[in-house]
């Protein structure tokens, strides 16, 4: 359904489209299909795109992410700026991504990983790079 209506969508050749949750309730699978159609009507039509998710791994892909809380903007900026802020997040109960949540609470331990991570691999690689700096030969 989400893919017939971005096809109507299309059709409309509108200048900006809003999405609330437009992939609740899908597959991981789904969900890409559905973020990717987005991405590409962004990039490749100029569509401006105001994605309202839940789902932290699809708020890092954007230009600009403004988190909420109680109906006021908490928080304004890239999602690297936004995303590194997570105490404050956390305090008002507010969601990171989970490899930016394993990083925070890596360093937390004391492991000398960088500030912000906002993807798997972006974390998988600050783990390995830490690990062989470590090594003794």
């Amino acid at each position: 359904m989400q893919r017939v209506a971005i096809a109507g969508i299309i059709a409309m050749e509108p200048e900006c489209i809003v999405l609330d949750e437009p992939t609740a309730m899908l597959d991981p699978g789904g969900r890409d299909e559905v973020i990717s159609a987005v991405m590409k009507l962004n990039r490749e039509r100029g569509i401006t795109v105001i994605l309202i998710t839940h789902y932290m791994e699809e708020a890092v892909l954007a230009d600009r992410v403004i988190m909420t809380d109680g109906g006021r903007i908490l928080l304004d900026g890239a999602p690297r700026e936004v995303f590194s802020q997570v105490e404050l997040l956390k305090k008002h109960r507010l969601d990171v991504p989970q490899a930016t949540e394993l990083n925070y609470k890596l360093r937390c331990s004391g492991l000398e990983l960088p500030e912000c991570v906002l993807t798997e691999s972006e974390c998988a690689d600050a783990i390995i790079k830490l690990i062989s700096e470590n090594k003794t030969v």
